[in-house]
C-alpha cells in the first residue's frame, strides 16, 4: 500500500508542475499537500479493492500447491521407516526400467528381508519390530549412492534400486550394506541388539517385464534365507 501512495503522489506532483507550466498558479507547498492528500485518500481504496484480492489469490495458490506436493509426497512415502513405500519405489523401479531399455544401461535391483523379525518382536514387542525397521530404513538408505534408491517393499523386506550398475558391481554394494547392518549395534528400548539381513539380486534384462524382474530377485532372496540368512545370493545368468 505505501508504494501505491508513493506513486499517487509522484504522479499529482507532476500534474500539478505540468498545470503550473501551462500557467495556471499553484504554490510548491500547495502541490505538495495536494499530492498527500490524493495519496492519503486513494492508495486505501486501490489497495483493498485492487491488489489485495490478486495478492490473496496469489497466496492461497501457492498454499494450494505446496499441499498438493506434500500429498503426492505422503502418498509414496512409508509412515513408518519415512522411506518410498512399495507404490513409490515400484514406481522409482519402473522409471529405472524404462531408462535402461531406451539408453541400454545396467541396471540391478536387490531385495533385502531382516532375518528373524518375527523373533524380535516375540521378544521386544512390536514397538521393538518398529524400531528395528526404522533402523535397518535408515541404514540402507545412508549406504547407498545419489542415483540408487531404496523402499519398504513388504512387512520386513526393503527393495533397492541400482540404476547404471551390472550384476557384479550391485552384489559388491549390497554386500557392503549386508556387512554393515551385521555391524550395526540396533536399539530396542534400552538394549542393543544385534541381526542381519540377506539379499537377493537380480540383474534387468532387455524385454523383460516387472513381475519376472522381481520374481528372479525374489528367488535370489529366498536361496539367502534356505543357505542359512546374512548371505547375498545373485540370481543366475538367463
Amino acid at each position: 500500500m505505501l508504494a501505491i501512495a508513493v506513486m499517487l503522489f509522484l504522479v499529482e506532483v507532476l500534474i500539478m508542475y505540468a498545470l503550473r507550466y501551462l500557467g495556471f498558479e499553484f504554490g510548491t507547498t500547495f502541490t505538495l499537500l495536494n499530492g498527500i492528500l490524493l495519496a492519503v485518500i486513494c492508495a486505501p481504496p486501490i489497495y483493498w479493492l485492487v491488489l489485495s484480492p490478486i495478492r490473496n489469490q496469489y497466496i492461497r495458490r501457492l498454499r494450494g500447491e505446496g499441499e498438493d506436493e506434500d500429498l503426492s509426497h505422503a502418498a509414496i512415502t512409508d509412515p513408518l521407516t519415512r522411506i518410498m513405500n512399495r507404490r513409490g519405489i515400484t514406481v522409482g523401479l519402473l522409471d529405472a526400467m524404462a531408462h535402461a531399455e531406451r539408453y541400454r544401461t545396467p541396471l540391478t535391483v536387490a531385495m533385502a528381508d531382516i532375518d528373524l523379525l518375527k523373533e524380535i518382536n516375540a521378544s521386544y514387542g512390536r514397538g521393538g519390530g518398529d524400531s528395528v525397521l526404522k533402523d535397518v530404513a535408515g541404514v540402507l538408505a545412508d549406504a547407498l549412492r545419489m542415483p540408487d534408491k531404496v523402499g519398504r517393499y513388504g512387512g520386513e523386506e526393503f527393495l533397492i534400486v541400482l540404476p547404471h550398475t551390472s550384476l557384479a558391481q550391485g552384489k559388491k554394494i549390497v554386500e557392503r550394506i549386508r556387512n554393515s547392518v551385521s555391524k550395526w549395534d540396533f536399539e530396542v528400548g534400552s538394549k542393543k541388539i544385534r541381526l542381519t539381513i540377506s539379499i537377493g539380486v537380480a540383474q534387468y534384462k532387455d524385454g523383460e517385464d516387472l513381475e519376472q524382474l522381481m520374481s528372479h530377485a525374489s528367488k535370489a532372496l529366498q536361496q539367502a534365507k534356505q543357505g542359512g540368512r546374512n548371505k547375498v545370493v545373485a540370481s543366475k545368468s538367463r
